[in-house]
């Protein structure tokens, strides 16, 4: 199957999902609509908690940039690097702390398929 075909969903729900833990998560500062009650609200963080979702959402659009067009496959190795070590850290950490997120589980593994499915354009 084409990698770009296969791609377009995966950035749409990237960033329909970091856009909505921006705004309802963050920026109205309630707790998203969790269908199985497990949803904890994000501990205290060294910086602002809004930076999270907002870095997720940025990573995904200029993914797209990234992703579509031939001319920036150096940017593109550095979106992948980037991006991969956000999902490792982010994952890892709230796996650490027993922070349970679906949504930011969504952006995670959305953001490691297109990593994997980017490789063959890089």
């Amino acid at each position: 199957m084409n990698q770009k075909l296969l791609s377009a969903p995966l950035f749409s729900v990237g960033i329909l999902d970091s856009a909505y833990l921006l705004y309802e998560h963050y920026l109205l500062f309630t707790l998203p609509y969790c269908p199985i009650n497990a949803c904890l609200p994000p501990l205290e963080l060294p910086f602002p908690s809004v930076i999270l979702p907002l870095l997720g959402l940025l990573w995904f659009v200029a993914g797209t940039f990234f992703f579509y067009l031939r001319n920036y496959k150096s940017l593109l190795r550095l979106w992948q690097i980037s991006g991969f070590l956000g999902v490792v850290t982010l994952f890892t950490y709230s796996v650490l702390i027993g922070y349970f997120c679906p949504y930011c589980y969504v952006a995670h593994a959305c953001g490691l398929a297109l990593i994997l499915t980017s490789f063959k354009l890089a």
